[in-house]
Formats: structure tokens, C-alpha cells, sequence
């Protein structure tokens, strides 16, 4: 009878499910997907809310007959890795593109410490580094670190508003979600689940122990640039909200 129960909930499960949906059900307190929603994608809210049900019975049902089945808090994540891997741009060409974004907004903006501190960051850590791909991490780094130690929150706002106009990370169009799966795709930022308020993120870039926050902030003002960018972190993931700002848009301390 148990076996007949399952293999109901799974055919269900099948039904609702579909191959590029944006939604998943996932723990909320690890971010596993186990079993049997492991690898499923859901379309819409909707069926996502029905399949974490019948994932929440199927593990329950399981667990009266093996108490030490695994225990997880089901709940809807809407991912943000939607944008195809040939529209995202490369890891190097990302980092380029936002570091001299916020280069030319320092300038216009008269920040020249700044401007000095990123190049002198740069060139110091750059005469240990050969690889063009870490180079490009290193100058993203440089810039996030120099931002932060030489601007307060109300003048970084300012000019990266300024530097999100100049960059092309991602599309005018784009919406906050597409935004950040453009910045995901260019490796700099991975695990992008929704949250009730905004977005959860790791962080692929870190300076003495904070997150890299730079290119996402970038990217999400090139689209919504009234946003009142907020990043705080949780352990080690990073939460993204766009009202509480601004806070965080160069680095985010990680707990």
C-alpha cells in the first residue's frame, strides 16, 4: 500500500513538473533539493506550492516506516539561472565591463583617491597573478575593496547608478531575476534561489572575508535604477533585497 502511495505522489509530481521552469522546491534551511523533487522544475508558483505538498507527504509517509529518513523544510524557491549560457557574458568580460564601468563614473564623479586606490590595488596584486582569467577577478576585487574604504554609502550609490547606465553586464530590458542570472552566468555568483523579499546568493568573489557584492549591484541598478539596493549576509550566502538601501553594494561582510 505504501509502495502504491508513493508511486502515486511521484507520477503527480512528473505531471506538475517541467523542463525550464523557474521555480523549484528545495530545503530552506540547506538549499538541498532531495528526492523525489531532485532535478524538478516548476513553471509557475502555483505548481510549485503543490509539488512541495506532495514532496512534504512523500517524505512523511517514508519516515513512518524509517525514522531516520533525512528531514527537510520543503519550501518554493524561484531560481535566477534562466538566461541561456550563450547570452551571459564570460567571467572575464564581466568583471571588465563593471570595473570600467565604475571607473569612468569615479572620473565623472571627481573621486580621484578612489580612482588611485583601484589602479595602485590592481597593479600591486597583479605582478603575482599570470592567468588573464584571475587577473579579471583581481581587478574586480581591487575596485570592491577601494569602493568601500573610500566612499560612504550615499556617494557609492551614486556612482554606480552612474557606472550601471555604462555598463552592458545585461540587457536595458532585463528584469532584477535576469539581471542577476547574468551575473550568474558569468560565474560570479552561484546558488540564486528567491527569497520572501528579494534574492539569496554565494558569493564567488571574496575580499578579507566579505562578499564581492560589486557586479550584482551593478547589474540590478543597470535595470532598476530607482532601487534602494540592500545586501546583507547570512553565514555564507548573501541576500539581495532592492529597498533598505543603500547598503553593502561593494562588499558585504559575510557572518
Amino acid at each position: 500500500m505504501m509502495g502504491t502511495d508513493l508511486a502515486s505522489m511521484r507520477e503527480r509530481l512528473e505531471e506538475l513538473a517541467t523542463d525550464d521552469g523557474a521555480f523549484v522546491v528545495a530545503c530552506c534551511r540547506t538549499g538541498e533539493r532531495p528526492f523525489p523533487v531532485a532535478g524538478l522544475r516548476f513553471a509557475d508558483r502555483e505548481n510549485a506550492v503543490r509539488a512541495a505538498d506532495l514532496a512534504r507527504n512523500y517524505r512523511s509517509t517514508l519516515a513512518q516506516y524509517d525514522p531516520r529518513t533525512p528531514r527537510y523544510d520543503l519550501v518554493v524557491h524561484e531560481t535566477a539561472d534562466g538566461l541561456p549560457a550563450a547570452d551571459a557574458p564570460s567571467r572575464a568580460d564581466a568583471c571588465h565591463d563593471v570595473v570600467g564601468a565604475v571607473f569612468e563614473a569615479l572620473s565623472a564623479a571627481g573621486h580621484r583617491d578612489a580612482e588611485r586606490a583601484v589602479l595602485d590595488g590592481y597593479f600591486a596584486a597583479a605582478e603575482a597573478t599570470t592567468d588573464v582569467d584571475d587577473l579579471s577577478v583581481v581587478l574586480l576585487r581591487c575596485a570592491a575593496t577601494a569602493l568601500e574604504d573610500h566612499l560612504d554609502d550615499a556617494d557609492l550609490a551614486a556612482v554606480l547608478r552612474d557606472a550601471a547606465a555604462r555598463s552592458d553586464v545585461t540587457p536595458a530590458d532585463a528584469t532584477p531575476r535576469q539581471a542577476l542570472a547574468a551575473v550568474a552566468g558569468a560565474g560570479l555568483a552561484t546558488g540564486v534561489s528567491a527569497t520572501t523579499d528579494g534574492w539569496a546568493f554565494e558569493p564567488a568573489v571574496r575580499a578579507d572575508g566579505a562578499a564581492v557584492t560589486l557586479p550584482v549591484a551593478v547589474a540590478v541598478l543597470s535595470v532598476r535604477p530607482d532601487a534602494d539596493v540592500a545586501f546583507g549576509a547570512s553565514e555564507e550566502r548573501v541576500e539581495l533585497r532592492l529597498t533598505g538601501g543603500p547598503r553593502g553594494l561593494a562588499t558585504a561582510p559575510l557572518q
